[in-house]
């Protein structure tokens, strides 16, 4: 199994920095990792919401379906995604801060499953390199909120 947990702070509020998260369409903006993302429903983004992101593996892209599990606005968003050979979960959370703006707390966790588990012990470090350039990513664009119209 591989994890992730990473910090971020961002000067835009809390609303604005989990609109931009729950919408994850916005992962093919800011992660080097995904090379599309689109949204499989309509309506308000929330629980239940699924997201169809082509995940780069070497030399082709893996498309996962990813689902909000959990939906607390301006607060924590959840996102699961499961297939045959894999199992993730990103759970993120959103806090204001004192000197204004807010802290984003990103957990993840992705496992193989099947027969593919025998590489999990080597995932991690795959993993983590990917999540840095995403974390990487993803604060650039929280900055960036304060300055979009």
């Amino acid at each position: 199994m591989a994890t992730i947990n990473a910090v971020i702070t961002s000067p835009a509020s809390p609303q604005a920095c989990f609109d931009h998260v729950a919408d994850f369409t916005t992962t093919a903006d800011w992660d080097p990792g995904i090379t599309s993302a689109r949204r499989l429903d309509d309506g308000p983004i929330g629980l239940g919401s699924r997201f169809e992101v082509g995940v780069r593996l070497g030399l082709v892209s893996v498309p996962f379906v990813y689902e909000i599990t959990a939906f607390e606005p301006g607060e924590r968003v959840v996102l699961t995604t499961h297939g045959p050979a894999h199992h993730g979960v990103d759970d993120v959370r959103f806090a204001p801060r004192n000197a204004g703006g807010t802290e984003v707390q990103w957990n993840a966790e992705f496992r193989v499953r099947g027969p593919g588990r025998l590489i999990d012990p080597a995932l991690g470090v795959g993993f983590r390199r990917v999540a840095k350039a995403a974390v990487a990513g993803l604060e650039n664009a929280l900055q960036e909120l304060v300055s979009s119209p």
